[in-house]
């Protein structure tokens, strides 16, 4: 036998070892970890659920009509007659409705959401996890951080456990919960993308939590949590145009700020 005959069969032989070796590693340490991190969001889930409503605000607003064109808009042309006689509607008042969703942290009934949620509401309806329905009457707001503090007269409040969102970390896991588009208690899970994103444009305060967990919609006044579940940020806003990209006030400041309304 050649030298280069007896170097193919070492090949081959090393070949089928290899697969037979990888072939009997235990396929379930591969899936245990996997299962462990599934388990550990529904652990989160099972906690923090209790604590999470939904809002429904009701909501005055004036509508303007279309106001018509300036007298000189139409001179010297064939409709300049006809425009010179138009009357524009006056405003009226509308209702309007709107949603979004809060954290229960204090068991007396105080529930933390966002301020832009909650503003100019004329009547605020607030949906318990275990389908009770309350009304709800804001104490507390602050436009500067989007953060308001609301009451509602319910008994057997579970509140939510809040973190130190000084702790985090980018790359760490982000849960986020809420009810966009009306569909409650929707969890949806990423990433800390960011932290202290600034000059947002939309706020006076910037000290954003950017993360990649879906926000949409109504998920406004929701919590944003670790894999501890633990509450880390309270979310706000989100950049229209792109995808994954949701910003969350820190809870830290939200500590600071509620302690003044609850009393």
């Amino acid at each position: 036998m050649s030298y280069l005959q007896h170097g193919k069969r070492i090949a081959i032989w090393l070949t089928v070892l290899g697969i037979f070796i990888l072939m009997s590693i235990p396929v379930q340490a591969i899936n245990g970890t996997a299962v462990g991190l599934q388990q550990d969001f529904i652990r989160v889930v099972e906690r923090i659920m209790p604590s999470i409503i939904s809002l429904r605000c009701t909501k005055v607003v004036t509508v303007t009509p279309f106001r018509g064109f300036s007298k000189d808009f139409f001179r010297g042309t064939p409709f300049e007659g006809f425009f010179r006689e138009y009357t524009p509607p006056p405003a009226y008042r509308q209702k309007r409705l709107g949603q979004g969703s809060g954290l229960i942290v204090d068991r007396r009934g105080y529930v933390l959401t966002n301020y832009h949620v909650v503003a100019g509401a004329h009547g605020i309806t607030v949906r318990l996890n275990d389908g009770r329905q309350v009304i709800g009457k804001v104490i507390g707001g602050d436009k500067k951080s989007d953060l308001a503090l609301i009451k509602i007269p319910a008994a057997d409040l579970q509140p939510a456990p809040l973190g130190d969102s000084d702790q985090i970390k980018v790359g760490q896991w982000a849960i986020a919960i809420g009810s966009p588009f009306g569909l409650e208690h929707t969890v949806t899970v990423g990433v800390i993308s960011a932290t202290g994103r600034r000059g947002l444009g939309r706020r006076v305060f910037g000290d954003f939590i950017q993360t990649d967990a879906s926000i949409n919609p109504g998920n406004s006044g929701g919590p944003l949590l670790n894999i501890n579940g633990q509450v880390i940020g309270i979310n706000a806003m989100i950049v229209a145009p792109g995808q994954g990209i949701g910003f969350a006030i820190p809870i830290n400041l939200a500590k600071e700020i509620m302690a003044q309304w609850i009393k």
